[in-house]
This record gives C-alpha cells, sequence and structure tokens, in this order.
C-alpha cells in the first residue's frame, strides 16, 4: 500500500507558535512572500487551537512582513487585528501605537501608547515580566514622542518605577527644555 504524506500529516496536531518562529525564520532570512504564506497558515492553525495569543503573536508578524515591504496600512491592519484578538497585551499595543505614530497620526498613538503603558504596568505588576520591563519603558519613551501633553506624565511614572533609567531622564528634560 501506498503511503500518502497528506493523510499522515492530518493525524499530527500542527504547533502555531512552531509555524510562526519558521516564518519568522523565513522573514529574517529575507523570504518575505514565503514567510506570509507560512503565517496566514499559522493563523488557521491558531484558530483551530483556539489559540488567541499565538493568533495576535502571528498578525503581529504578518504586520512586521508587510511593514518590510513597505505596505504600512496593511500592516496596520494586521497590528490592528493582534490587538482585536488579545487586547489585553502590552506588545500588540505598543506595536500599534508605534505603527500609528509611524504614520504621523499622534492622537491614535497617544491612545494605544497610553493603554499600552497600563498594560505594561499591569503585567509587569504581576511579575509577568519580571526580568524584561522593556514594554513599560518602550511605552514611556514612545507616548513622549506622540504626545508632550502626555510626555510629562508618562516620563515622570516612567522614572517612579525605574528610577535611575538615562534614557527616560534625558527625554523628561528634553521635553522640559522645549
Amino acid at each position: 500500500m501506498r503511503k500518502n504524506s497528506k493523510l499522515k500529516h492530518r493525524g499530527r496536531k500542527q504547533d502555531p507558535l512552531a509555524i510562526l518562529h519558521k516564518g519568522q525564520k523565513l522573514a529574517v532570512d529575507g523570504d518575505i512572500d514565503e514567510a506570509l504564506i507560512l503565517l496566514r497558515r499559522g493563523i488557521s492553525v491558531a484558530k483551530e487551537h483556539r489559540d488567541k495569543r499565538a493568533q495576535s503573536l502571528i498578525h503581529s508578524e504578518i504586520g512586521f512582513c508587510y511593514q518590510e515591504k513597505g505596505q504600512g496600512r496593511r500592516a496596520l491592519r494586521e497590528f490592528a487585528r493582534a490587538c482585536d484578538v488579545w487586547p489585553d497585551c502590552s506588545s500588540s499595543l505598543l506595536t500599534l501605537g508605534t505603527a500609528y505614530l509611524d504614520q504621523g497620526d499622534l492622537e491614535k498613538a497617544g491612545k494605544y501608547l497610553a493603554h499600552a503603558l497600563t498594560v505594561a504596568e499591569k503585567e509587569y505588576r504581576k511579575g509577568m515580566y519580571a526580568k524584561d520591563s522593556s514594554n513599560l519603558l518602550n511605552a514611556c519613551l514612545l507616548l513622549s514622542k506622540a504626545s508632550r501633553e502626555l510626555a510629562t506624565k508618562t516620563l515622570q511614572f516612567g522614572l517612579k518605577k525605574f528610577p535611575n533609567h538615562p534614557l527616560l531622564k534625558k527625554e523628561l528634560q528634553a521635553g522640559r527644555s522645549t
């Protein structure tokens, strides 16, 4: 009897995060189109598994691929999908806020970055990313670029959490001198 690889493949469950990692490797190696094909399949697998975290991460990676191709609007849609799937993820919110910042939409950038700051602070307090405070720090720094009105409050908040952080201090001093 002939072995059918399609039948053999159906019996195994695919791991959406493994697909994500393969897609990321393809993208890093410069094969964006192949990465997009694989990542779209990863979305389907993640939906089958009902893995919202994986769906969000894969949508973000698809967005990064579109950014590399110079397709900002498509990238923005993928970043928004990532937030829709997993709305309380500081990474997704930071990515979406940064995309709006890159497009010059300071109002929307400020909205998503402020939300990212709130979520990142909760994640940090819960110890979810106890060793990596980068989302909290990035939100503070990006918000200072999006909105000078929010900048001082945000940077002061960041300095309360990280009193000796040189970038936060530098950004706060720059904001005061303008």
